[in-house]
């Protein structure tokens, strides 16, 4: 080993080269070809979903701990992340981009937990006044009506809400059973709509009995139509009037107004829907045998694929590829179901295969009780004439709900039939924001460019792979003995568990990659943002490679 050598001075040491200036002068910046630059973009999720919620924001803005204006980030765009949190049926999972990771961040719970935060903390919500002209009718306190309301009233219109029923809420009131939304938590949902701004409520209202819509014409500076689908499908089928057939939503309603109902022993639901699955696993906790007769397949099911999974795990059976045929009666009582068996044939209109008899091919189901839930219509009669309507629909001029009328304008399912209830929102507010234009004046609202990423621009290196947070949920066994909420949702722990996983695809979360590798020291560090000084970016394009979620792009430099 060498003999360390220690100097005594500084005189002691060998003379070599010292810097006395900084090479601020040598602008480098000459030397590039091609220039980086911050180019974000919107992420794949906020794309797939039907309100535009801005998840990636506010996913990062819950990182930060930032709760209140994450929550005021979903409310710009959907007035009830709680409702939704819990019965949406999240297509913004299927595009999130860490599905192809390892598995898609668990975006309902995330806005769920946000959004009874924001119920347990009212004075979040701003009230607003009423301090426009205009005044607006809705009519139906539907998804569809209630979030149109709130985006109007929130911009200072007074609204008036036509109910036909007792109380508000519609489908989400009458349709959803409380095992996955409870009465409680809907009434304060609405209740934080109407007091957020000037909303005036009259129910045990019908339209064209009580108020007809020339007069609402007449009275409002606008009306919007929010009605929904009130009425089920027939069968079409012999036996079908008379005890024992009964449509799936009269049961629902029933139940979920607390009537004690009791199905009987052995139940068949006809359908795939998710009004199928909500008849079925009611039933199931009033101590009925259920089976569900579907014409297609499992994979052709149109109900939510949860909610399928939750039915089996409560032991609802499932029949496949087959329709009822007739309904066979004893002294007047239901006695059985004849079923025709059936075969997937060509696709139809809806891009389903279409299910065919196969000839010959039948079965009976005993049964003592049989719910129909095929599907439901709208009841057009009180505006027939009025507006222009097509397949028992309203018929619409544009995504915003303009009808033929210039002052009436229509959303939800009344206009595309059964969809979800975060396309009914979606619909209500895109009518309040035409319906405010309307007042102002104001043109059509320009479309940008809709860029997005996907997996194979994410530089996965910097991401750990890690399973989805589930929700803690009460045992099955547990859960159909009542209607107690089954999923309890997320804490404070699995909430950021969970947001921590989000890749925050094309979307800059300052994670200070480029300003730490950036070899020229090119990239300044603000508060709130990354700016390149072009005038020592050498080209490099270390800081595009090291960004993890592509954020920067490139282009040949004069261009």
């Amino acid at each position: 080993m060498s003999e360390k050598i220690v100097f005594k001075s500084y005189r002691e040491m060998p003379i070599c080269a010292m810097s006395v200036a900084d090479m601020t002068w040598n602008l480098t910046g000459s030397w590039r070809n091609v220039r980086p630059y911050y180019d974000f973009k919107i992420s794949p999720c906020r794309l797939g979903c039907p309100t535009t919620e801005d998840i990636q924001k506010y996913i990062y803005l819950v990182t930060e701990k930032h709760y209140e204006e994450a929550w005021r980030t979903i409310i710009e765009t959907n007035p009830m992340p709680s409702i939704t949190g819990r019965v949406c049926f999240h297509p913004c999972m299927d595009k999130c981009t860490r599905k192809d990771f390892d598995q898609a961040i668990n975006i309902p719970a995330i806005e769920r937990a946000l959004g009874d935060t924001g119920l347990a903390n009212p004075d979040w919500m701003a009230k607003a006044s009423a301090s426009k002209k205009q005044k607006v009718a809705v009519v139906g306190a539907g998804p569809a009506g209630l979030s149109c309301a709130f985006y109007l009233a929130r911009q200072g219109y007074s609204v008036t809400v036509y109910e036909v029923d007792r109380a508000l809420g519609g489908v989400l009131r009458w349709g959803i059973p409380e095992y996955r939304l409870q009465n409680d938590l809907l009434d304060e949902v609405i209740q934080s709509i109407l007091e957020s701004g000037p909303i005036t409520v009259k129910t045990g209202t019908t339209l064209g009995k009580d108020v007809g819509l020339e007069e609402l014409e007449d009275t409002y500076d606008a009306v919007f139509l929010g009605i929904g689908l009130t009425t089920s499908q027939r069968l079409g089928i012999d036996g079908e009037d008379g005890a024992g057939v009964d449509p799936g939503l009269e049961f629902l309603r029933k139940v979920n107004g607390g009537e004690k109902v009791d199905p009987g022993k052995r139940v068949a639901v006809v359908g795939g829907g998710n009004t199928a699955m909500d008849v079925a696993r009611c039933a199931r906790r009033a101590g009925s045998e259920v089976t569900v007769v579907y014409r297609r397949t499992m994979n052709e099911m149109p109900a939510i694929r949860d909610e399928i999974e939750e039915a089996e795990r409560e032991g609802v059976h499932f029949h496949f590829l087959a329709a009822p045929k007739e309904i066979v009666r004893n002294g007047g009582k239901l006695a059985s179901i004849i079923f025709q068996e059936m075969k997937l044939g060509e696709p139809d209109e809806s891009g389903r295969r279409r299910p065919v008899p196969i000839e010959g091919k039948t079965f009976t189901l005993e049964v003592d009780r049989l719910f129909t839930a095929i599907g439901e219509k709208a009841d057009l009669g009180c505006i027939e004439g009025l507006v222009d309507c097509k397949w028992n629909l309203i018929t619409t001029a544009d995504e915003y709900g303009r009808t033929s009328r210039e002052k009436i304008f229509a959303g939800g399912d009344v206009v595309t039939g059964a969809a979800s209830v975060v396309e009914a929102i979606a619909a209500g507010r895109k009518a309040a924001e035409r319906i405010c234009r309307l007042f102002t004046g104001d043109g059509e609202p320009e479309s940008g460019e809709q860029r997005t990423i996907g997996i194979e621009d994410i530089n996965t290196a910097y991401f750990e792979r890690s399973k989805r947070t589930l929700v803690p949920r009460i045992p099955p066994e547990e859960a159909v003995a009542g209607f107690e909420e089954i999923y309890r949702g997320f804490d404070k722990e699995l909430l950021h568990r969970e947001a921590d996983r989000c890749f925050s695809c094309g979307v800059c979360n300052y994670c200070d990659n480029c300003w730490i590798f950036c070899p020229d020291v090119a990239i300044l560090r603000k508060t709130d943002e990354y700016v390149i000084n072009y005038d020592y970016c050498k080209g490099c394009l270390v800081c595009v490679t090291e960004c993890p979620r592509s954020c920067i792009s490139t282009r040949e430099e004069g261009k």
